[in-house]
């Protein structure tokens, strides 16, 4: 059974190489960002009141950026196995 990574005539190539490279980069810096901002936002949820309507404005950001966070590893995961 043939690799299908050998039937493409990109892979291997040092530019395709580099570009996984700088996207696997792009791709911890945003989930870098995201995860402290979702640390900001229950941080900011710590403070207010529980009846605040904030809260439900805050908890839905933080499950919009943990979906986000999701998906942003396993794209990560995709590019390090492109890669290695």
């Amino acid at each position: 059974m043939r690799n299908n990574r050998s039937d493409d005539p990109n892979a291997g190539a040092p530019g395709s190489q580099a570009a996984a490279e700088e996207d696997l980069k792009a791709t911890g810096d945003s989930i870098q960002a995201d995860v402290q901002r979702l640390s900001s936002v229950e941080q900011a949820k710590r403070e207010l009141d529980a009846a605040d309507p904030q809260v439900d404005r805050l908890s839905d950001e933080a499950v919009e950026l943990g979906g986000r966070i999701a998906r942003e590893t396993k794209a990560e995961r995709q590019l390090s196995e492109e890669i290695g």
